[in-house]
């Protein structure tokens, strides 16, 4: 996979302020406290940044360099790191949320069970995820349904999913936003 952040692919995806169910997540305590956050597929960090500002210790991962030095540049009270959510860095149970907005659905099928174990293994027991996966992938129809994340996620707690219009800075995406427990 190239580098989405280089080539301008991002634009389709990017959206510069906090999405729709993040701020409604805060709002409605769902995401609850000010703890540690993971911010996986953090992009330019505009969730990790929000997040930081409303007293969260924050974290961002990406593959993308090019993302990361603008998102290190606008965002200086948050941690960066050049990582793959497939081998996560970070201690078991170091995390209380991580939100992701950007990458889930750009796994291959076979690298999900990954994913999944990877933030279960640095989430506390308990901790949330707000996940959304969008239904296309830079305007390719992918393979992400609800039966998906359900079998992704199969041992976690999941609280809500639905599907919904969310917006981008250039169009609507259609996405599932789940709201799942670490177990």
């Amino acid at each position: 996979m190239g580098d989405h952040y280089a080539d301008g692919t991002y634009l389709w995806w990017h959206l510069s302020r906090p999405s729709p169910e993040l701020v409604t997540a805060l709002r409605d305590g769902w995401l609850s406290g000010r703890g540690r956050v993971l911010d996986v597929g953090c992009g330019l960090g505009t969730e990790a940044g929000y997040l930081a500002s409303a007293g969260w210790r924050a974290a961002g991962i990406d593959l993308s360099r090019t993302a990361l030095r603008g998102a290190a540049a606008a965002h200086g009270n948050v941690a960066f790191a050049h990582t793959d959510v497939r081998a996560l860095p970070f201690a078991p149970g170091c995390f209380d949320a991580a939100v992701d907005r950007g990458c889930f659905h750009y796994l291959p099928a076979a690298d999900r069970p990954c994913y999944s174990g990877e933030l279960r293994r640095v989430l506390r027991p308990g901790g949330k995820l707000l996940l959304r996966a969008s239904l296309r992938a830079a305007g390719v129809r992918n393979d992400i349904d609800d039966q998906v994340i359900a079998d992704t996620f199969a041992d976690w707690t999941i609280e809500k999913m639905e599907r919904a219009a969310v917006p981008s800075d250039t169009r609507m995406l259609e996405v599932i936003v789940a709201r799942l427990s670490a177990p």
